[in-house]
């Protein structure tokens, strides 16, 4: 009762009110602080998290720090959004609590916490409202106060923020708050479970005793670990930023006689670094130096600085149980931390502080998750994949007793394994058709780096009993000859590079994973003492470099792979790859469930007609490259991609239009690709634009592409929009300029890129130009310039149903070109809202795109087709069809930005002309004669076209 009349007392008195953002304690104690029962408040430099002071409150039991504030009342969203933030210093651990609590104007608790007190050093205290307890029926609060646990004591505060108006909604739960996200059950942000996953215990029991085998396979790879980490002089550069680093740190005992002061370290999120505040990366280069200093040079200094990094670092909450606020992507800031606390492993065994410094490498690399099995809809598995795989091997293998080692390592080979099955819906990970997902899309260039790491785990546990299941590698394979497929020769095209649309490639560790999956096992069913197709892609991709496997393929008898060759239908993706000799063409669109280009802020600003239908040829360059192709961002046009139909804008209004990210999907799901016996194909798509600021909702198109051989056929009808201020244009290339004019002779229709590649168009206004380009950076809005070929089809401003009709010839030979000017190759069945049908005469190919329900009257085969569905058929023999049928639409139910809702099955009803059956049942088609018709009864999934080869009765 004495307490609460004080507090009403402090309410209604004299003293001030004080509504500070930011607090720093470096101008002493503010006059809203008081204390009430036994016990002392004021400013201090023992310990400081910023500036060099802090508030110490040294306290009694029963006593509270009262802290009074401007009335704030708070409505459902502010209570979402709004919240306390600040740094506690803990002297020592504690079994106790500091108690939040926020009250009404009657000095009742209206929102309370407890922030627990089990660890030494400084610690984040970051929650909302949202999160705390009570009852939170009076939204007005007037003060604050901390109660004291039932004991003598103190603690420091530093970095007070409150309120802090707009919470971090990534705010990590951990050891000090673990109840403090409600998102913490969402692994999409799998940072948020690492307090969570620690709570679990291994399913896998400790052995008592080690076998001869279990030994051996841990030397095995403790030696392969070694070896791969292992270089053969330290690097000068590393250890000189060690010691710059090191000294700016400013590190040195505390007065106190426990704990340090210096540099404050903290989350990037929190970091000013004008301030000379450090963070994650800072103590990343401190370790990683001084440890390869001390290993390599033996020097005795760097030893020592490296532990005293490593203690200072726990001290500021890089240690066991901490989550520093929020530390989201942190596996970024940290991979060498774990690279080089392996070299040190003997030292940090004979410190008196290696428990903690082994239960910290431990739980930052989120080893705990691993004690059971890899839940199946486990989110963005490629940034734990990437980031943290590395340091979740060495903190597995770091155990000093050996049979704690085989329990870690038993459990790590089995969560990796269990996370490399085929992913549901658009969570993170790999699908059905070896595209691999992360931010809720296909995105390749999180793909690299992911390779590298899990063939480096496959490398490392080979021929042991710790190695990857074969359906693990199997489906790791998978998405091997997916990126081998997507990508020419190392590049990737524009329309599937997220948010990096000049950047993106497999490195040298994504290739040598190639050999290494190769050599873990014949995946191909053959029986080989490994896989021969891989190795031959690795030899292929590692070119004249001579590693020692390819010195040992080679010595095997293998020989370097050609290009991949064919059409692959990638619908994860909506795209497709075409893909002869040594060119490639990479198709694009987008759908309800596939977005069309990641664009943020400051990534990608221009980007958002990369899935307009896309055409990207890339075919040139030694060796094949984007930039080799004509593609390179100085003076690069955003607005014209090749084969996309756009609004021709300025960039100012191409900009990117949110704060935030931009993932535009679609309200349409008929856009994507399919294939006919994996060599020709074909991509379709229902274009339209969202409601967006400068957008045009409204712009709708109908968009085909027929491949055959080198030849592509493009078609377009329905290109309507009401926007009557830019024009609207079909672009047919633009590449950069290689001093060839783009015409061919006098005919403003048979054009050339100046990269071997014609078009020939037979309906549209063709305009060209080479020009002297002034376009913006992606990332800067910096002026560009460069020199660029161009051609585009002119559909005006506000077009209404306009169309065009264009051919490709890609690298066509003089007598091949000479040929097809002279006499069509193809010819158009129909073009218009309805359909679009194309039959090849060299392939004897027709393929139909049918937008709406499709009945011709004239063909030979087909009597309907139902909307949005991809054909495809030829001739197998004299009185059979190969017939392919697709419905690219992934049909996930659940529209969201990532969602584990798997795709479900389609059953299109085809019917054909005459009396048909299959050559062999398949469980997913049914035949069934109906008059003088066959009906066939398809059920499509995952976009994955179903092929059929059919008799003539």
């Amino acid at each position: 009762m004495k307490i609460k009349c004080f507090i009403l007392l402090f309410l209604f008195g004299t003293i001030p009110s004080v509504f500070a953002q930011f607090i720093g304690f470096e101008d002493g104690v503010p006059e809203a602080f008081k204390v009430s029962g036994k016990g002392e408040v004021k400013t201090s430099s023992l310990f400081y998290k910023e500036g060099e002071s802090s508030l110490e409150w040294d306290f009694q039991p029963g006593s509270a720090l009262n802290v009074q504030i401007s009335p704030l009342s708070l409505n459902a969203k502010q209570e979402k959004q709004f919240g306390i933030t600040l740094w506690i210093y803990n002297e020592k651990p504690q079994q106790d609590s500091i108690r939040f609590e926020f009250l009404n104007k009657a000095g009742e608790v209206s929102y309370s916490f407890s922030y627990h007190l089990p660890a030494a050093g400084w610690r984040a205290c970051w929650i909302s409202f949202e999160y705390m307890k009570g009852d939170k029926k009076d939204k007005n609060i007037v003060a604050y106060r901390l109660i004291a646990p039932n004991r003598k004591g103190r603690i420091f505060l530093d970095r007070l923020t409150f309120p802090e108006e707009k919470m971090n909604l990534r705010t990590t739960p951990d050891q000090q708050l673990p109840a403090n996200n409600g998102l913490s059950n969402r692994d999409l942000w799998h940072w948020c479970l690492v307090w969570k996953w620690e709570q679990q215990s291994y399913d896998i029991p400790l052995a008592s005793k080690l076998t001869a085998q279990q030994k051996s396979d841990l030397k095995t790879i403790e030696q392969r670990l070694t070896d791969f980490l292992e270089v053969e002089k330290a690097p000068k550069g590393r250890i000189n930023a060690a010691y710059k680093t090191f000294e700016k740190a400013a590190i040195h005992p505390s007065a106190a006689g426990t704990g340090f002061v210096g540099t404050p370290i903290v989350a990037p999120d929190e970091l000013n670094r004008k301030k000379g505040e450090m963070s994650l990366n800072d103590i990343e280069t401190m370790l990683s130096g001084f440890a390869i200093d001390a290993y390599y040079n033996q020097n005795e200094t760097s030893r020592k600085n490296y532990f005293t990094v490593f203690d200072y670092a726990m001290d500021q909450g890089f240690a066991f149980g901490s989550g520093m606020g929020t530390n989201h992507h942190y596996g970024y800031q940290i991979r060498k931390v774990f690279t080089t606390a392996w070299l040190m492993r003997d030292a940090i065994y004979k410190h008196p502080h290696r428990d903690a410094y082994l239960s910290t490498l431990r739980f930052w690399a989120a080893l705990q998750e691993t004690r059971q099995p890899c839940s199946p809809t486990r989110d963005e598995l490629l940034d734990s994949w990437h980031t943290l795989l590395m340091a979740k091997f060495i903190s597995a293998m770091m155990f000093p007793d050996a049979r704690e080692q085989e329990q870690a390592l038993s459990g790590l080979s089995r969560w990796l394994s269990s996370s490399l099955c085929y992913r549901p819906g658009k969570i993170g990970g790999i699908k059905v058709d070896g595209t691999t997902f992360h931010h809720g899309g296909f995105y390749p260039a999180y793909t690299t780096g992911v390779l590298a790491t899990v063939g480096q785990f496959i490398a490392f546990t080979n021929d042991t009993g710790f190695e990857l299941t074969e359906d693990a590698r199997w489906h790791m394979k998978s998405a091997f000859i997916a990126m081998r497929n997507y990508c020419n020769f190392y590049e990737w095209g524009i329309g599937i590079c997220g948010r990096h649309p000049f950047g993106g490639k497999m490195g040298s560790d994504d290739i040598e994973a190639f050999a290494n999956i190769a050599l873990s096992g014949d995946l191909s069913g053959q029986g080989n003492t490994f896989d021969r197709g891989l190795a031959a892609d690795y030899l292929r991709l590692v070119r004249n470099e001579d590693t020692p496997n390819a010195r040992f393929f080679k010595k095997e008898g293998i020989k370097p792979a050609q290009a991949p060759q064919g059409f692959f239908v990638y619908n994860y993706g909506s795209a497709g790859i075409f893909r002869r000799a040594d060119w490639m063409v990479t198709l694009k669109g987008y759908t309800t469930d596939v977005w069309g280009a990641e664009i943020y802020v400051k990534d990608n600003r221009y980007g958002r007609y990369q899935s307009y239908g896309s055409v990207q040829i890339m075919g040139k360059g030694n060796p094949v490259s984007r930039a080799g192709s004509g593609f390179v961002q100085e003076g690069w046009d955003w607005n014209r991609l090749p084969g996309t139909t756009t609004i021709h804008l300025p960039f100012e209004l191409l900009d990117s239009p949110l704060k935030g990210t931009t993932m535009a999907h679609s309200k349409e799901n008929f856009s994507g690709s399919s294939s006919l016996n994996g060599k020709n194909g074909m991509f379709a798509m229902k274009l339209m634009e969202r409601e967006y600021e400068n957008f045009t909702p409204d712009f709708v198109a109908r968009k085909s592409v027929f491949c055959f051989d080198n030849r592509m056929i493009c078609l377009g009808t329905g290109i309507t929009n009401s926007n009557a201020d830019y024009p609207t244009e079909t672009t047919l290339f633009q590449t950069k300029y290689d001093g060839k004019d783009s015409k061919v002779g006098n005919d403003n229709y048979w054009l050339h890129d100046g990269y071997d590649n014609y078009y020939h168009v037979v309906d549209g206004t063709v305009r060209t130009q080479i020009a002297e380009q002034e376009s913006r950076h992606e990332k800067t809005r910096a002026v560009t310039k460069g020199k660029f070929s161009s051609a585009w089809i002119e559909h005006g401003k506000a077009p209404k149903g306009e169309t065009y009709e264009y051919m490709v010839l890609i690298q066509p030979s003089d007598s091949d070109l000479d040929e097809l000017r002279k006499t069509p190759v193809y010819e158009v069945l129909h073009r218009d809202q309805t359909a679009h049908v194309v039959y090849d005469k060299k392939t004897g190919i027709t393929g139909y795109a049918a937008f709406e329900t499709y009945q011709p009257v004239d063909d030979k085969l087909i009597a309907v087709i139902p909307a949005e569905t991809m054909v495809m058929y030829a001739k197998e023999s004299a009185k059979g069809i190969r017939l392919s049928i697709c419905d690219p639409n992934l049909n996930i139910k659940e529209k969201a930005y990532t969602t584990r809702e798997p795709s479900r099955p389609i059953r299109k009803e085809i019917r054909l002309k005459g009396h048909w059956t299959l050559a062999s049942p398949m469980e997913s088609v049914q035949v069934e004669q109906q008059g003088e018709n066959t009906v066939l009864t398809v059920t499509c999934q995952h976009g994955q076209p179903v092929e059929i080869l059919m008799d003539n009765k």
